[in-house]
């Protein structure tokens, strides 16, 4: 199971996931993208990311259609959430709220949610937490290198999170 992180900062929000798949104790693949970008909303899932990117695309697509605006963080989380259900994953999700202002949210596949920066989830979440917790930079540029650095960290000490990270960012308004 891979390593995905998520956190606030003083100005958006930054998500970050290893590229590893292991299936029963075998390296299958080291190009898994874990990321999910849709403009002004982000997620990682841990388990499953194709499934996981294109169901949230169709909700997300649906809402925007209903809606004629983006989802903010309240309405991508439960988007996310009835996904990552439906899945069977977990998964860090970041959008802009009402103000402008992103935020990040770990959603679960048992449909549970918590809105606490930072976020860490699968394997590596313990390591990744000793890190996170310390402190995370403020600048956008900064928090990038950080969150590379956290998962390349992580993934010298648990082998099945890989040492090379997508990173994606979102800058409040």
């Amino acid at each position: 199971m891979p390593t995905v992180v998520a956190f606030e900062t003083g100005r958006g929000a930054v998500l970050a996931a290893d590229r590893l798949v292991v299936d029963n104790d075998t390296v299958s693949s080291k190009r898994a993208d874990r990321l999910a970008e849709f403009g002004d909303c982000g997620a990682a899932a841990v388990a499953d990311p194709d499934q996981f990117r294109r169901e949230l695309d169709g909700k997300r697509r649906a809402y925007e259609t209903d809606r004629s605006e983006n989802p903010d963080i309240e309405a991508f989380t439960r988007l996310a959430t009835e996904v990552a259900r439906d899945v069977g994953t977990d998964a860090a999700v970041a959008a802009r709220d009402g103000e402008g202002r992103v935020q990040v949210r770990a959603v679960y596949a048992d449909g549970s949610v918590i809105d606490d920066s930072p976020v860490a989830l699968g394997t590596g979440a313990e390591l990744a937490f000793g890190r996170l917790e310390a402190g995370v930079p403020g600048d956008l540029d900064e928090a990038t290198a950080f969150a590379r650095e956290v998962i390349e960290g992580v993934g010298e000490r648990d082998t099945r999170t890989g040492g090379d990270a997508d990173v994606w960012t979102l800058a409040s308004e």
